[in-house]
């Protein structure tokens, strides 16, 4: 019966390895996604509308508002990679109350082009993944 046992550090080190397999997955995904977000939000931005399409709330003369003054808010706009998670990052320190008027980003329930975009993410992650690229 002797011959039959194998090395057990190996079986353990595979079973950590599948643990931490939805971990390392996530987090790829995230920093791989967050290039693709980043650009869904300053699409938003530049559009002048939220995250679903609708346009912001008018200026005080009944204007278009842009937000474009100094450029300083457009560049802020950004998505980044905490672990599996990814936040958004606003830039300038007056930007929370700006796009708390007018926000970007969603609320709640993702809009339908982030949702495709993490798919596909998660999609091209996973596959690297299995071929033993990723």
């Amino acid at each position: 019966m002797s011959g039959l046992r194998g090395d057990i550090g190996k079986l353990r080190a595979l079973e950590r390895s599948i643990r931490e397999l939805p971990r390392t997955v996530g987090a790829k995904v995230a920093t791989a996604a967050a290039g693709k977000i980043t650009a869904l939000g300053r699409e938003t931005f530049n559009a002048s509308e939220n995250a679903y399409g609708d346009a912001w709330a008018p200026g005080e003369d009944g204007e278009r508002v842009t937000l474009r003054d100094s450029g300083a808010l457009a560049g802020g706009v950004a998505y980044v990679a905490t672990g599996t998670r990814l936040r958004a990052q606003l830039g300038p320190r007056y930007a929370k109350f700006q796009l708390g008027k007018r926000p970007i980003f969603p609320r709640g329930k993702l809009p339908i082009k982030y949702v495709a975009a993490l798919r596909e993410t998660t999609n091209a992650v996973i596959h690297a993944k299995l071929k033993g690229v990723g």
